[in-house]
């Protein structure tokens, strides 16, 4: 049992070594708005503040329009399309799980995670861009479509349409709600085919957008579950090593010698008295 336990925690242990997504890393395919010197950015703070000189640079004011729209395109140039994952030595259990069950149970959620590839999908793309935003205290909303994520972002008490991964060719007052009504066909004119022939399969034909609550921090579940599974990748191999060492030993019998049930015993002796 011993070394069955043992083994156990080596199998368990292991994964955390092995530096390697199971899911499938996303090549660059050259159609994209892509920026690889950009990837040297890898948190939100960074980003922020690269965005900033950006916007001082053009002097466009933070919180404005312009500066939503600068977001939008600095996101575009830093990531190209494709799924972020966690690797095995970071995650292995959401990683596995993700392999056999599906769900994108590995894709990655925290804007700081998303930050470490140079690849992510619209909702990752999406997300990183409600955290620019939330920090800008500049109000948002999820766009979701059958196949595709984006978002809305108020101004001056209207909503604007963005999407830093698909990109659109969209002025400003296209964007404005009143203008596509939340009619997902409204917006297809606004795609390049060339480059996504599948606005059919992105959109649908004939429905409209799910719109979440404004301020949402979405993918709550998601983030506890990878935070969860984060822990145990790193501490389940030290379970079946504390069962080995809590064992408890069998005590030892000392040999007791049998008594002889025929023995009786002397009476006690008087105490002599001397005149």
């Amino acid at each position: 049992m011993k070394s069955i336990l043992i083994l156990l925690a080596v199998v368990l242990a292991l994964p955390n070594f092995i530096h390697k997504d199971i899911s499938g890393e996303s090549v660059y395919v050259q159609t994209e708005r892509f920026v690889p010197g950009l990837t040297s950015i890898q948190t939100v703070d960074h980003l922020e503040q690269f965005i900033d000189r950006a916007a001082a640079m053009k002097q466009i004011k933070p919180g404005s329009e312009a500066y939503t729209a600068l977001i939008a395109y600095i996101i575009s140039c830093r990531f190209y399309h494709g799924f972020s994952h966690w690797k095995l030595n970071e995650n292995w259990v959401a990683a596995v799980g993700e392999k056999i069950f599906g769900y994108g149970l590995s894709c990655k959620v925290q804007p700081e995670d998303i930050m470490k590839h140079p690849y992510a999908a619209s909702s990752q793309q999406a997300l990183v861009m409600m955290e620019l935003l939330r920090r800008k205290k500049v109000p948002y909303r999820k766009a979701g479509f059958p196949h595709h994520y984006a978002l809305e972002v108020m101004h001056h008490g209207n909503w604007y349409f963005f999407d830093p991964n698909m990109k659109p060719h969209i002025s400003m007052a296209q964007r404005a709600h009143s203008n596509w009504k939340g009619y997902n066909d409204n917006l297809k004119p606004f795609y390049d085919t060339a480059i996504h022939p599948n606005l059919s399969y992105q959109f649908g034909n004939g429905q409209m957008a799910h719109f979440g609550p404004v301020n949402e921090v979405p993918a709550r579940n998601a983030r506890l579950f990878q935070g969860v599974t984060g822990f145990l990748s790193k501490c389940l191999w030290c379970l079946p090593v504390i069962v080995v060492f809590s064992r408890k030993k069998k005590p030892y019998m000392y040999a007791v010698k049998p008594v002889n049930k025929n023995f009786t015993p002397v009476a006690p002796l008087r105490p002599l008295y001397y005149a």
